[in-house]
């Protein structure tokens, strides 16, 4: 797990961006950031549904498929003549599909793309690795519910010492810990959230591209 080689690409990201809205040259980005990896961190905790006690529905939305428009989810076609073979399907390659998602990955790492960023206004990409990556010393942390909570409690405070003193670098450290955790709680291995980000990140490039 190594979050430094994403901080260069986070920073490419960060540069479109500011390209495409050059009024966010001329100010402190963090009030915003922060906000906006709250509202991301609610959308992640909407699609790991544990707090819904309301619903009996309270699995995480780990998968999402959508039935191929060519062949209306056969995975395969009937020749206009019919002569009982069956001709796979190109577009779907047979499966059926033409989308496959994990709404709750794709969540969590809409929020990393924060929590990097956020790390880039706070120049602490130059922070070793192993100290983001040191493990959590509160036992309480032990469950995913209360992590969420302790996300926002982070979130809040990196916040507050943006209005009343310089954040420190403890605080973005916390942030990043307790931020990793979750994915290791909601069963993400690091492969599975580099993929997801690359995946994620290259779509935010061509949003920018489109004027998104």
């Amino acid at each position: 797990m190594n979050l430094k080689p994403l901080f260069e690409i986070q920073r490419k990201l960060d540069d479109h961006i500011m390209d495409e809205h050059p009024e966010l040259k001329e100010q402190n980005n963090l009030e915003w950031k922060i906000l906006a990896l709250q509202v991301e961190i609610g959308e992640c905790a909407n699609e790991w549904r544990g707090f819904k006690k309301w619903s009996k529905n309270q699995k995480p939305r780990t998968w999402y498929e959508r039935n191929c428009h060519t062949c209306d989810g056969k995975g395969y076609f009937v020749t206009n003549i019919y002569t009982g073979k069956k001709e796979s399907c190109g577009y779907c390659d047979g499966t059926g599909f033409e989308e496959q998602k994990n709404p709750l990955l794709e969540e969590y790492v809409d929020c990393l793309h924060f929590i990097l960023s956020i790390g880039l206004e706070l120049n602490v990409q130059t922070i070793p690795g192993e100290i983001i990556q040191l493990p959590l010393v509160d036992e309480r942390l032990d469950n995913v519910m209360i992590m969420f909570h302790q996300l926002y409690a982070c979130a809040s405070n990196l916040y507050w010492s943006f209005h009343y003193r310089t954040p420190a670098a403890i605080d973005y450290i916390e942030l990043a810990q307790c931020f990793l955790k979750l994915g290791e709680m909601l069963g993400f291995t690091w492969e599975h959230i580099e993929q997801a980000y690359m995946e994620k990140n290259a779509i935010n490039h061509q949003r920018q591209n489109e004027g998104y």
